[in-house]
């Protein structure tokens, strides 16, 4: 089977990242060739004197996501695309600074020779954390969003060529990569009530939507 038709049988599985600092939605076809949700439930334990089994205390639950999938580019352009796209999820691991004031940076030496960078007048504070919304069908969703998109925010990204697959060079020194393989670890912070309550059990929709 060729990239083309490979890429054309899976347009309708995309993997959605969007930044919730404002942008774009990035999409990926769903290649997948890995996917992992683990759920740990942390536990403080008090062995107490003449009692079998330790007394818990429980501290919360932690779901992590791990997913690889295949970046394929049945021609140039789509390569080229699908260069940009990585670029645009690399930038949403930084966060968002604003100016406080207006001025320039200056750098120098201290009495010791060593580097100092001071503001003339102005100073960048930190005013959005990197945090990212992701969706991939009824596998990776929220279940009580708008859009169902699931917010946390990405530990590791890579995105690495396949070189064994070649290039597109539409000209001298531009190359690329037909096929990118990239792994994503992902941290989700859920929006709204998950657990058991008094008036009902767990959502059907929680971590996976039966449609």
């Amino acid at each position: 089977m060729s990239l083309k038709s490979n890429y054309e049988s899976q347009k309708e599985a995309i993997l959605q990242i969007r930044s919730a600092q404002g942008g774009d939605t990035i999409k990926f076809p769903a290649f997948l060739t890995s996917f992992t949700n683990s759920f740990t439930s942390n536990w403080s334990e008090e062995q107490v004197y003449g009692r079998i089994d330790p007394i818990g205390t429980f501290q919360g639950t932690k779901r992590s996501i791990n997913i690889g999938f295949d970046i394929i580019a049945y021609d140039d352009m789509a390569a080229k695309i699908n260069i940009l796209n990585i670029n645009a999820v690399s930038a949403m691991l930084y966060p968002s600074y604003s100016d406080v004031s207006g001025g320039d940076f200056e750098r120098g030496k201290d009495k010791s020779g060593k580097p100092i960078i001071t503001t003339n007048g102005n100073a960048l504070v930190l005013s959005k954390a990197p945090l990212v919304e992701i969706k991939f069908g009824n596998l990776l969703q929220d279940g009580s969003g708008k859009d169902n998109f699931l917010l946390g925010w990405i530990g590791t990204w890579s995105a690495n060529p396949v070189l064994d697959m070649g290039m597109y060079t539409p000209r001298p020194g531009v190359f690329y990569p037909k096929v990118y393989n990239a792994t994503l670890d992902f941290t989700p912070q859920h929006r709204g009530d998950l657990a058991f309550n008094s008036t009902s059990k767990t959502k059907a929709k929680f971590p996976y939507d039966g449609g």
